[in-house]
């Protein structure tokens, strides 16, 4: 029987549940939603990328302003990944529809095809990357602001953009408590009845949100949800974070790095004011200062790090009676390709409209659909970050090795394999999820970056090569008269209305 929900409890602070009780707040303004956390418990204050769709969930989704949200977050554009994986010296996945899949009318087959030509700069994004630039511009004045959701995403810093959420979230409307979760009481069905606070006050509701992180106090302890590692694919369970200060004359790099390291990976997320790093390794095959020494080894100017640990996997359900859980109270996996927040505002949308089209009573059957929804979300990038780790041919030893030849996959082996046989065909697409958040193009931007093997390599005419590098050379003739992040953040400071500046 479906219960009436008029009042939610959001357990935790960090961005998940307060991007969770936001959403709830302004899609559904009759709720009574509550946000319980200690301000005793501090926040993960890591660099943090997404991908477009968080700023599509944010300014559309949501209804927030852009020139709001830049001067209060001050985000990096970010228009991609910049992988040192596999052979190749390097290559660019970037956010672009018109990538390896994509094929241009002056040629024959799909980009892919034309890959050992140049595979650099071979959309816009990547022609800016590639000329350090962040946005093209239509005049000195004028950089050209993607809408929402479209070829950029961000760089945030995690302090800023939880300060900034719990700001919104006090305008809409959301009540807040400081103080720790002491007890659970139940209902005789299971469900939880209430949580019962170090400050003695007692908080029942219709309906609860598990953001405690780690923890995973109401789904994990409280109601025993089981939990399914991803050990069989992804390996490493430790990281090593550090960064500095950004220093004269070092640019801002409008796109995350991620290094192939001896048991694991790097990132480097770019900030204004700050360049952030961290090696993401396997406990199997490094311990701690062994990874803080290759991550310094490689940094320098890193003076002070410290050690975070993890279990990628999830919990089978995420909507158990009355509870529901976000975040890492839910699921984990290493920031590889920075589906975090994604994760969150997906999750907090479909928590939404499944209360919107229900008129607030949920029955069993979208729980069911709202658990299907997530699970598919969670597997979707474990077998996207497999691929990752299985085709990185980079380095020969133990954990690499390792990785070749034990990583599970999923759907994604029956794409190599046609791959393998056909190349960057777009009939590809349909042995990738309807809704995957990654599509065609990001996993042929992993196989044609990492040079996964194909048996019919093309050969193209002087006339097709003639025709590729012209067209790269279009992107880049743009691309090298844009504006460099610093720029950027200038002139969209000043800027009082971005529909305005769009305009120009």
């Amino acid at each position: 029987m479906a219960v009436k929900v008029d009042n939610v409890v959001v357990l935790g602070a960090g961005s998940a549940g307060l991007l969770a009780a936001l959403t709830l707040k302004l899609k559904l303004p009759r709720l009574q939603v509550r946000v319980i956390a200690s301000s005793r418990i501090g926040i993960i204050g890591v660099g943090e990328g997404t991908v477009p769709f968080v700023p599509g969930f944010i300014h559309g989704y949501l209804g927030i302003g852009e020139h709001e949200f830049f001067t209060k977050n001050d985000p990096v554009y970010k228009l991609g990944v910049r992988f040192t994986w596999g052979p190749r010296d390097y290559f660019d996945y970037t956010f672009s529809q018109q990538q390896w899949a994509w094929q241009w009318q002056e040629l024959p087959r799909t980009s892919g095809h034309y890959a050992d030509l140049d595979h650099h700069g071979i959309d816009l994004a990547g022609a800016l990357m590639e000329a350090g630039n962040a946005l093209p511009a239509r005049g000195p004045q004028h950089p050209d602001v993607p809408p929402p959701g479209t070829m950029a995403a961000w760089h945030l810093e995690n302090h800023r953009f939880v300060d900034w959420l719990d700001e919104r979230c006090r305008l809409a409307g959301v009540e807040f408590t400081d103080a720790e979760l002491q007890t659970v009481e139940h209902h005789d069905s299971g469900a939880i009845a209430a949580l019962h606070l170090t400050n003695g006050e007692r908080h029942p509701a219709d309906l609860f949100i598990d953001a405690s992180g780690f923890a995973s106090e109401l789904l994990g302890k409280a109601l025993g949800e089981p939990f399914t590692p991803f050990h069989d694919a992804l390996f490493c369970d430790r990281a090593v974070v550090g960064g500095w200060e950004r220093e004269a004359g070092e640019r801002i790099l409008p796109f995350t790095v991620s290094d192939t390291m001896e048991c694991g990976w790097s990132w480097r997320i770019d900030h204004p004011e700050r360049i952030n790093r961290g090696y993401v390794f396997s406990s199997d095959h490094l311990d701690p200062a062994q990874a803080e020494a290759e991550l310094c080894a490689r940094n320098p100017k890193i003076t002070k790090t410290r050690l975070v640990s993890f279990r990628s996997g999830r919990h089978q359900r995420m909507w158990v009676h009355n509870v529901v859980a976000i975040g890492n109270a839910g699921g984990f996996v290493e920031p590889l390709e920075a589906t975090a927040i994604m994760c969150l505002c997906l999750q907090s949308r479909w928590l939404a409209d499944g209360l919107i089209d229900s008129h607030g009573e949920p029955p069993p059957t979208m729980q069911r659909l709202y658990n299907r929804f997530v699970g598919s979300l969670w597997d979707e990038i474990r077998e996207f970050l497999a691929l990752h780790y299985k085709l990185n041919s980079r380095l020969d030893n133990p954990f690499w090795r390792r990785c070749r030849e034990e990583t599970q996959l999923g759907h994604s082996a029956d794409l190599i394999d046609f791959y393998r046989e056909n190349g960057t065909s777009g009939i590809g697409k349909v042995l990738v999820p309807a809704d995957s958040p990654f599509g065609i193009e990001g996993y042929y931007a992993m196989l044609v970056g990492m040079r996964a093997p194909t048996d019919r390599p093309h050969s193209p005419t002087a006339t097709e090569a003639s025709a590729w590098r012209r067209r790269l050379a279009s992107f880049r003739s743009v691309a090298e008269k844009g504006m460099p992040m610093e720029r950027v953040r200038e002139l969209l400071r000043q800027a009082e209305t971005w529909p305005a500046l769009r305009q120009g």
